[in-house]
């Protein structure tokens, strides 16, 4: 039986920001399942068509699907590295998934790693996606998410309440501004805490123009300027967590338990 893994990522324009944080998952899961060939998709048509007009071509994860059918794959595994069961993922995975599953023998998606439905859903994966062992001393972390732009993903507020439980000196907001905790929520916050110091980093896949700009940009409306004018010290790191060999390894594991 032919077998696959699709690993599937929104995409980023810097093809040099994607060999730190999508080529090293992709390799990872090569390397951890051998018996499997793996491809890669993209779920934003925009950045698709932006690079092939640079002659660097990706493909949508129905194209992706339609041409392993067509070349006998019967079991596939679909690997979002999505971070949260957000409108992407229920978009462009769940619905294209579920309009090619007549196509192969079996079709499986693994959960994005930030799913559950209650604060002890997230011990261990906040541990890692944290990594406290960066922060100086007198300092707390800032986690820039995503969040949805639609309706609200309560991913990132059940995150903060088990971080809040463990004791974590962390807090997590989203860079939509219609979704919440936002960064308004997060200022409020860090001075209700007394916090001085702050380091900040992207809840991100990829350290790409939200770390770059919304984050760590030299706009006034940055959350690093922001965070500063309230007083804070700030410090950041605009990686994005593909990076962490760690979180990669949330990726691995998940697809064992789906195997």
């Amino acid at each position: 039986m032919k077998q696959a893994v699709i690993v599937t990522s929104f995409g980023v324009y810097d093809q040099n920001i994607k060999k730190r944080c999508i080529d090293t998952v992709i390799d990872d899961i090569r390397q951890a399942f051998p018996k499997y060939d793996v491809f890669e998709a993209w779920t934003s048509r925009f950045l698709i068509n932006k690079l092939a007009k640079e002659g660097i071509n990706y493909g949508l994860l129905e194209h992706v699907l339609a041409d392993i059918a067509e070349a006998g794959y019967q079991k596939v595994v679909i690997m979002p590295t999505h971070l949260t069961p957000g409108e992407e993922f229920s978009n462009k995975i769940l619905k294209v998934a579920e309009s090619q599953k007549q196509n192969f023998q079996q079709l499986e998606i693994v959960n994005p790693v930030l799913t559950g439905n209650c604060p002890e859903d997230y011990r261990g994966i906040a541990e890692t996606i944290a990594d406290i062992k960066s922060l100086e001393p007198g300092e707390e972390l800032v986690l820039m998410g995503h969040g949805s732009p639609n309706y609200h993903n309560p991913v990132y507020e059940l995150f903060q309440q088990y971080a809040d439980t463990a004791g974590l000196p962390v807090h997590v907001g989203v860079v939509e501004t219609s979704d919440h905790p936002n960064l308004d929520d997060i200022i409020v916050r860090l001075r209700q805490r007394d916090v001085k110091k702050v380091f900040m980093r992207p809840m991100l896949l990829v350290g790409g123009e939200h770390a770059q700009e919304d984050m760590a940009g030299a706009s006034p409306a940055s959350w690093k300027n922001r965070i500063g004018a309230a007083g804070i010290q700030v410090r950041c790191c605009i990686k994005g967590l593909g990076e962490n060999p760690a979180y990669r390894n949330l990726y691995v594991e998940n697809l064992k338990q789906i195997m």
